[in-house]
């Protein structure tokens, strides 16, 4: 999935409360405008018409005048049963734009949502060069945005918006649709928009966000301590290049470069930028990160009783705090696919019948069997082993294990944490212990190693669709034993 632009815009968000006010009197979203049907300015493309087992209409809509004179508009599907009303649906902006503009035919999970009385509501978030009309508004909404640091002109907002607003518009449709649960799901910037949606549109009841943020750690609030390491391992990474001890090709180099911590997108080079102090970036930067991760909502988002499963990978920019992550919240459903991430094969050991997101949309809206809930483990080093046991103590047990490991794994938010692999021998299946349930494996010590970071991935067969789950991504400092 290509988001080159997308990288440095949503580093620059850690400023976009700079010149804003109080969040209680702006805050990032507001509810009455996303909720107002009057400022949709639809315009009908397709009316209702069956199209085999559904009915479907073409709209396009007004998610909002970004800023004076520029409106932005987006096409949105609606899809329902031929025969009676949705109650509501799934909503993902991953569709290219000219197959948005077709009549869609369901895939075989979407046919089943369909004939349950589940909705399917599509449009379109993507880089603004793949929508028709859109190419050259990414620097125009910078310009706006380095001028008085609104979060309004960021990415971020204008997408997530894209999927409120197409929910209001799929409400506004009250002969085909009725109020019901409101699910996101999608890759990157489709991952990442419906988690916003989540957190701020009480109508969203869940996210299946692959390849997207969920926490606020240390590394992503630039703390100084760990700037320094990462700006330590990059230095040393980059010589390793430029001498040729590493293979890196230039695209790739220049896909690091962009992406890393302390890169260019930076909060600090973009303070710089703004002639703003990292104190008063950093001030804002929380204000803003409070409204668009799921951890720092968590209470909230568990007392509304929504469901969340978020797939990070283990070598991406969004995986930056799977560690700090699963030491703090080990308590949010994960599934990290080895060594998966923008730009990355996934690990040769990788589950190839991995249907995660059908088998969470499916309990999500229809219960049935119980999906796994996330498992907690412990280790023991012992001479040159590393013994590890797995236990699902609620909930369903899992019928598989199979554990990864990396040993001496660069900090959190360098370019060798990205770019260095999960190597194709270091995995196992795991044994199940049958008086106790857990999952146990014996990892072999690498001789000299500092520490070593693991985690297991358990299946599970709820409702006919194949699910995995991860346990705590843990690091141990072998250096201590």
């Amino acid at each position: 999935m290509k988001t080159n632009r997308l990288i440095p815009l949503l580093a620059a968000l850690s400023l976009a409360f700079a010149t804003t006010l109080n969040a209680a009197e702006k805050p990032l979203f507001d509810t009455a405008k996303i909720l107002d049907e009057s400022t949709l300015e639809t315009t009908i493309l397709e009316d209702w018409h069956p199209v085999g087992t559904t009915r479907q209409k073409l709209i396009e809509i007004n998610v909002a005048e970004w800023w004076p004179g520029q409106d932005y508009r987006i096409p949105v599907r609606l899809i329902v049963p031929l025969e009676g009303k949705a109650k509501g649906f799934s909503i993902t902006g991953a569709n290219p734009y000219e197959t948005l503009m077709k009549d869609s035919k369901p895939t075989d999970f979407q046919a089943k949502l369909l004939a349950g009385g589940v909705g399917i509501v599509k449009t379109h978030v993507k880089a603004f060069r793949q929508i028709p009309g859109k190419q050259g508004l990414e620097q125009k909404m910078m310009r706006r945005f380095m001028k008085d640091l609104n979060p309004r002109y960021t990415t971020l907002w204008i997408w997530s918006m894209n999927l409120m607003r197409a929910t209001t518009a799929a409400y506004a449709e009250t002969d085909y649709f009725e109020k019901g649960k409101v699910a996101g799901s999608g890759s990157s910037k489709n991952g990442i928009s419906p988690a916003v949606a989540l957190i701020n549109d009480e109508r969203f009841t869940a996210t299946c966000s692959n390849i997207a943020f969920a926490y606020y750690s240390p590394t992503r609030r630039a703390d100084r301590e760990v700037m320094a390491k990462v700006r330590a391992a990059n230095k040393t990474f980059f010589e390793a290049v430029k001498i040729g001890d590493i293979d890196l090709d230039q695209e790739r180099a220049k896909i690091y470069q962009r992406v890393m911590v302390g890169s260019e997108g930076g909060m600090d080079k973009m303070a710089l930028k703004a002639r703003k102090s990292m104190d008063e970036m950093q001030s804002f930067a929380d204000r803003l990160w409070s409204s668009v991760c799921v951890t720092e909502n968590w209470d909230r988002l568990m007392e509304r009783g929504v469901d969340v499963l978020f797939q990070p990978g283990t070598n991406d920019y969004v995986a930056y705090d799977i560690l700090w992550g699963a030491q703090n919240y080990p308590q949010l459903p994960v599934y990290y696919e080895p060594s998966g991430g923008h730009y990355h094969a996934a690990h040769g050991a990788t589950a190839k019948d991995e249907e995660n997101r059908d088998a969470f949309l499916w309990n999500h809206f229809f219960g049935g069997e119980s999906l796994l809930s996330p498992p907690g483990s412990s280790h023991k080093v012992d001479g040159d082993k590393l013994s590890v046991r797995v236990s699902f103590n609620e909930g369903p047990q899992p019928t598989s294990g199979r554990i990864w490991w990396m040993f001496d794994r660069a900090p959190a938010g360098s370019a060798p944490f990205l770019h260095m692999p999960i190597p194709e021998d270091q995995w196992a299946d795991m044994k199940r212990d049958a008086k106790t349930g857990a999952w146990t494996a014996t990892i072999p010590l690498k001789e000299g190693a500092s520490r070593i970071d693991f985690f297991s991935n358990h299946g599970h067969r709820p409702n006919g669709y194949q699910q995995y789950h991860s346990s705590p991504y843990t690091r141990v400092e072998l250096s201590q034993k």
